[in-house]
Formats: C-alpha cells, structure tokens, sequence
C-alpha cells in the first residue's frame, strides 16, 4: 500500500502510510525535504516506498508511528533477557490499521486487534484511532512570521479503547514517537533541575547535558544504541529536535507539543526495574543497520475498569528550516530555552 497524501491550506504536504498508521513524510511548500526519517527515500513527486508485507517479522519504514505502553508486558518475552527476547507485535506494528475517514485535508485510520501482555499472559482487544489533520502554526502574528521560515505542520488526535476486563484491571498507554534524520540535539524544556534515567546503552561524558529548566542530548549516532527518559514531573509539554540538512547552511527544528499530566498514570517502566514506572518522555539513538533518532512522548494509561477503558490523547508537530541564527530563535520562542550549543557542538553536528 502507497503513502496518502495530504495537503493543507498553509503548504504543508503530508504522506501518510495506512499500513503502520504512520506520518511517513512531512515537507513544506517547495521543497521535497522531508523533516523526518525514512528507511527508504520518499517525496510528494514519488510517494512510492518498498514495504515488507511479510507479518512474520517487523519492518520498520520510518516516519511518526503509534505504539503502546508498556513496552515490558507487550514487546519483551522475558525480563531477564531482555535485547535477546524484544520483538515488535505484529498485532500493534504493521497491526491491521485501515483508512476510516479521508478528504483531501485530514485523514482517519483505526486498528482493531488484539494483544498478548507477556508478563501476565492475558489478551485483550483494543482499538487504536489516528486523526491527523492541519495544525496552525504558532509563529503565526509575531515578528518571526516576517522571516518568511519555511513552515509544515499537523495535529494527530490519537485514541485508545480498551475492552474492559472481568477480572482484573489492564493498563495500556498510548506511545507516539517520531523518526529523525541523524547527527542532530534533542532539545527537552524542563520545569526544574532534571536527571534524566538511561534506560540502555552507553552515554559519554559529554553528549548528555542536563541544567536547570534543560536538557540537551548531542546525538552524533556515536556508540551503540542508548535510550534516556524522563518522567512527567519533569516535562513541559514540548520537546525538539535540531538538526543540520544537507543542504548548505540550513538547519530543521522539529518541535512536538504533547499533554502533560504531572498526576497521570504513566505506565512505561525501565527494563531492569518494571516497578519503576512514570516516564512520559523519551528519546533515543539508533545506531544499528539503519540510523535514526527518535522523539517520543507517552499519555496516561487507560485502566479498565467500568467507564474509564478510553483514552484521547492530542499533539502537534511544528517543522521549520532555516539558518541557524533563525532556527535559534524559534527554538527559544517555542521551547522559552537558549540552544546553548558550542561552536565545537555546532561543528560535530556539520562535519559528521
């Protein structure tokens, strides 16, 4: 199945992929550069992308895609083993997600399937839905607006319902991430001091920087593959990601505004302690056979139990490029933080 596309009023381009459910690619007027990863090139011109349609093993495209929470009871067999026992349900990703809704501007898909909790070894049926469709872009009546920044741009409604459970109560999150071209910084506002957890892998000295109200992770693709988190307490409700394009001395910053509740139950749990729960931001460095990086967010779970087996969750996801200088300060009127960056963190970024 080929991407869809969309198109709004303000230029963004959009393709999106029934199957997965993902935003596969998001440009903005005149340009074929897509602000997010794809394991295969793919432009509005030549929306065409070979997809493995095999369902005994995952093939991962790309693009913004939706999973749930928690990764210990739907993606790991065994605790102890826990790199060695990690397979991607086939029921969440490709899942059998279907085209509901569509017009030329917005877009439906909904995935009906059911799921295996490892730990508990129960099933249960849920449904996902995808709604994504214009977002305005924030810029828009202030001084930044008159640089003429390339802008693109949409709003992913997502929601979750959960059969509700007899017996016992089942708790499932929704998990939206994005895909990012490698080098580039993740940049995470915080409301204090935060100390984000790693989750796996290897972090060096230097690359993870955590100050008062920020932290910024210089994310070269060095290394092996590394995954930080943050709990709720800490996050703001934005996050981005800046990198170098290829294209001379042009820069993108992706912002992704989420909901944040400080009280919510977030059920995502660290590997090596699933009692350790509560982490609604992460990010990670892919460094394997295909490189990427990810921004990802989770919303609190659905509990099942009688009148509360559903979930909505919103977010947007603000794209724009250009110079650096310019990037800068949108960055510090979205995110309220200074980059920050060195000239050596600036040239890591360039010459990798």
């Amino acid at each position: 199945m080929q991407p869809v596309p969309l198109t709004f009023a303000d230029g963004t381009r959009l393709l999106i992929l029934p199957h997965g459910g993902r935003v596969l690619g998001v440009f903005p007027p005149d340009s074929d550069d897509n602000f997010l990863w794809t394991r295969a090139t793919i432009t509005p011109s030549v929306p065409a992308i070979s997809i493995n349609c095999d369902h005994g093993r995952w093939d991962n495209p790309g693009g913004d895609r939706t999973w749930l929470a928690p990764e210990v009871d739907l993606f790991i067999g065994d605790l102890a083993r826990p790199t060695a026992t990690y397979t991607v349900p086939n029921a969440l990703d490709p899942g059998t997600w279907t085209v509901t809704s569509a017009t030329d501007t917005e877009l439906c898909l909904t995935n009906r399937t059911r799921l295996r909790l490892q730990r508990t070894a129960r099933e249960v049926c849920v449904c996902l839905t995808k709604r994504v469709h214009s977002a305005r872009n924030p810029l828009d009546g202030t001084s930044l607006a008159a640089t003429g920044i390339p802008y693109a741009g949409y709003t992913q409604i997502t929601a979750l319902e959960v059969e509700v459970q007899p017996d016992a109560p089942v708790q499932l999150g929704i998990w939206n991430l994005l895909q990012l071209p490698q080098p580039g910084v993740m940049l995470i506002p915080t409301r204090e001091y935060a100390n984000p957890q790693r989750v796996f892998g290897s972090l060096a000295a230097d690359e993870l920087i955590a100050e008062p109200h920020f932290v910024r992770w210089l994310m070269t693709g060095n290394g092996d593959t590394t995954k930080i988190a943050l709990q709720a307490t800490a996050l703001t409700g934005r996050a981005a990601y800046l990198r170098p394009t290829t294209t001379g001395d042009l820069w993108d910053l992706v912002v992704r505004q989420f909901s944040v509740d400080p009280t919510g139950d977030y059920v995502d749990a660290l590997w090596d302690n699933p009692q350790h729960r509560g982490w609604a931001f992460q990010a990670c460095s892919a460094r394997g056979a295909h490189r990427f990086n990810e921004l990802e967010y989770h919303a609190p779970a659905v509990t099942t139990i009688a009148g509360a087996n559903c979930r909505r969750d919103e977010s947007c996801v603000w794209a724009y490029r250009g110079t650096l200088s310019v990037i800068a300060e949108v960055a510090h009127h979205l995110l309220g933080r200074t980059l920050g960056l060195s000239h050596g963190e600036i040239n890591a970024l360039i010459d990798w």
